[in-house]
């Protein structure tokens, strides 16, 4: 699992343009961060699936839709694509786009510390409240991580991963 998160930390958005697309990349980068989160609880929605929100261009929602059904971490990954309501709380995970620059700020208040793990690919997305925000740096896909908004939501992101982000912000 975690070859996976490094294999996928190197890839450069050039060498990869004749066969896999940024979209796919940053996909890939999402169910890795699922892989390495730890939500808090246990019983019955340890056996739910796992919601995941998603905005953003119809590429990117192409390329998450192919993980539907997809067993990561022990539950199985239900993609809920397009809209989002305005506190995304029926989400185990919400990745917010550029499209959603205008209304970040209200969706990440309306969640408040609910256990949302929030991935975006808005510039400042970890400055603004964001946990995981993917973002090109020299033509590959780089991660950064607001550790203390996870820790409020009471979600454990594996260190491992951290050692990988580019910046962590405490």
């Amino acid at each position: 699992m975690l070859c996976a998160l490094l294999l996928l930390s190197g890839l450069t958005a050039g060498a990869l343009a004749q066969s896999v697309s940024e979209h796919a990349v940053k996909a890939g980068f999402v169910a890795n961060f699922i892989k390495f989160t730890q939500w808090p609880g246990g019983g019955d929605a340890a056996n739910a699936p796992l919601r995941l929100c998603s905005t953003g261009s119809q590429a990117l929602q192409g390329q998450l839709a192919l993980l539907q059904g997809r067993a990561v971490g022990g539950r199985v990954l239900e993609i809920v694509p397009g809209a989002v309501s305005t506190h995304g709380r029926q989400c185990d995970v919400l990745f917010l786009a550029e499209g959603d620059a205008h209304r970040l700020e209200t969706l990440l208040r309306g969640l408040g510390n609910a256990p949302v793990l929030t991935v975006g690919d808005l510039p400042g997305f970890v400055q603004a409240g964001g946990m995981i925000g993917l973002r090109i740096e020299a033509s590959r896909v780089r991660f950064d991580v607001n550790l203390a908004a996870a820790q409020r939501a009471g979600l454990l992101l594996n260190s491992q991963m951290l050692k990988l982000a580019g910046k962590v912000l405490q």
